[in-house]
Parts: C-alpha cells; structure tokens; sequence
C-alpha cells in the first residue's frame, strides 16, 4: 500500500513539474506582460561613443569644426567628451554625410575613437598613392577600402571609368556620398588637422 503510494505521489509530481515548465516555456516565448518594460541595449562601438551614451552620468562634450570645402554634404567635427565623476576623457571624430536626395535632410554620423583616427589618417595616405599609380589593364574593377568600427567607410572603385571614391556613415542605415579621387589629399589634410588639433588639448 505504502509503495503504491509513493508511485501515486511521484506521478502528482512530475505531472505538476511538466506543466509548470511548458508553462514557462510559453511565457518565456510570449509576449512581455502589459506595462513591462522592454529593454534593448544598443550596439555602441566607439568608446567615445559609449561614453557620451552613459546613463546617469554628467558627460561634457566639446566640438570643433574641422575646415572643409566638400560642401554641405560632409561635415567633420574633432570631439573631446568627458565625465568629471568618473574622471574619463576621451577624444576622436564626428563625421556626417548628409543624404542630398533627402527631403527630411537625413545624416548618417560615425564616431571615431583617437587611435583609430591614426590609423585611417595613415591608411588614406596609402590608398592616395595606390590610386596615383593604378592604370587600365585586363582587370574588370579594383576596389581600395576601409571601415572603421564605427562605420565610417572609404571606398575607391576604379572600373573601365574614371575612378571615383565613395564616403559612407552610420552602422545601421548608412548614408553615402561620392568624392573625385582627386579630393582624397584634402580629406587627407582634414583627418590631419583634427589629429593636429586634438593632440593639443
């Protein structure tokens, strides 16, 4: 009698368990309760990024314009962000291309951190001289690219026409602009003067 029982109780159990999981399963799969917050965490690549994102915190963030003649289109900006509480200072890049074609006057931004901004300052140099030197042969197209982590992206193509280079920012919806190759020295030489100016603050 008494493992009779037991058997009965263990099946009560197991019953009760089975359904509190498939329970679970389904609330876990359904939508959240009415009133819930819904919490997504954005992707944030660039520590100065991150850093002017931080919650509950007073971050200071100065820009400085970085001269351009590539119209309105292109706008490059040196950043200094910090935050007095926790004692952090950071510096990079602000770059916006703005969508001509766009009547609600869409930018696509990207940030660059300070070491990043070096290295594509030294890359820019190195695509300009590849595109110096490049010539018509048999191949269909070349493409000189780099991407930050932020989604500043150059892109030389160089096909049967003239070569042209194309300037993209943003990570999620990225927004373009073409430059002449023959403009890569200049962005060169902005690149150059916003290093310059953020390495003397």
């Amino acid at each position: 009698m008494r493992v009779l029982w037991l058997r009965e109780f263990t099946f009560v159990v197991c019953a009760v368990a089975a359904l509190a999981g498939s329970e679970a399963r389904v609330s876990a799969q359904g939508p959240a309760p009415r009133g819930a917050p819904f919490l997504v965490d954005p992707y944030i690549p660039t520590r100065i990024e991150s850093l002017l994102a931080t919650p509950n915190q007073v971050v200071i963030a100065d820009y400085y314009w970085i001269d351009m003649r590539f119209g309105p289109s292109l706008r490059i900006d040196a950043v200094i962000a910090e935050s007095p509480d926790a004692r952090v200072r950071l510096k990079g890049l602000r770059v916006q291309v703005r969508d001509p074609e766009s009547r609600g006057r869409q930018d696509g931004t990207s940030f660059i951190d300070l070491d990043e901004l070096v290295t594509l300052t030294r890359s820019l140099g190195t695509m300009v001289e590849r595109t110096e030197r490049w010539t018509h042969d048999d191949r269909r197209a070349t493409e000189l690219a780099i991407t930050t982590t932020g989604g500043f992206r150059l892109a030389i193509r160089q096909s049967a026409r003239v070569p042209r280079a194309f300037l993209s920012t943003g990570l999620l919806d990225p927004v373009v602009t073409s430059l002449d190759v023959l403009e890569l020295p200049t962005l060169k030489q902005a690149f150059e003067q916003a290093l310059a100016l953020l390495n003397s603050k």
